[in-house]
C-alpha cells in the first residue's frame, strides 16, 4: 500500500481496564489473540475523535474511556508495525459500518516480547499527545 493512501493520524479507544486513570498502559495498543495480530483503529481523517468514540461505545455497545491518538510515521518507525485501511461496510445493521475502520498489522512480529515493546511505544506516543476525547463523567 502506498503511503499516501495511508491515514496521517488514527483513533484508538481504550477500555477502563486498560489506563491508569490519565493514560492507556501497552495492552490498549495490543492485539488480543482474537484479533489475529490486527488492532482496530480509526482514521482520523474520516472521523473526529468523538465520531470514533460514539461509534465504538453507542453503535457496537463497547466500552471505552476515552479516545487516544498515533500517527502512520510513528507507527511505520517500529520498522514492523504496517497500517492499512480496513473499512467495515455491508453490515446487516448499518449502524455497525465503520468507513473509517483501519488496522494496525501486527504480524511481523514474531515474539511477544517484540509485540510488547511496540504497543508500549505506542502507548508511550499516545498518551504523550494526550487524550483526543473523553466523555464528561
Amino acid at each position: 500500500m502506498s503511503t499516501s493512501t495511508v491515514p496521517g493520524m488514527v483513533f484508538r479507544q481504550v477500555h477502563p481496564n486498560h489506563w491508569d486513570g490519565k493514560n492507556p498502559n501497552s495492552v490498549a495498543f495490543s492485539p488480543t489473540p482474537k484479533d489475529q495480530d490486527q488492532l482496530s483503529v480509526d482514521d482520523a481523517s474520516l472521523v473526529t475523535a468523538e465520531e470514533s468514540w460514539t461509534h465504538f461505545t453507542k453503535n457496537l455497545g463497547l466500552q471505552s474511556v476515552g479516545v487516544w491518538a498515533v500517527t502512520a510515521n510513528e507507527i511505520a518507525s517500529s520498522g514492523e508495525l504496517a497500517l492499512l485501511r480496513a473499512p467495515i461496510t455491508g453490515q446487516t445493521d448499518v449502524q455497525k459500518d465503520n468507513p473509517a475502520h483501519c488496522l494496525i498489522d501486527f504480524s511481523k512480529l514474531t515474539t511477544k516480547g517484540q509485540k510488547k515493546r511496540c504497543a508500549q511505544q505506542l502507548a508511550l506516543l499516545a498518551s504523550v499527545r494526550g487524550c483526543q476525547f473523553q466523555p464528561v463523567a
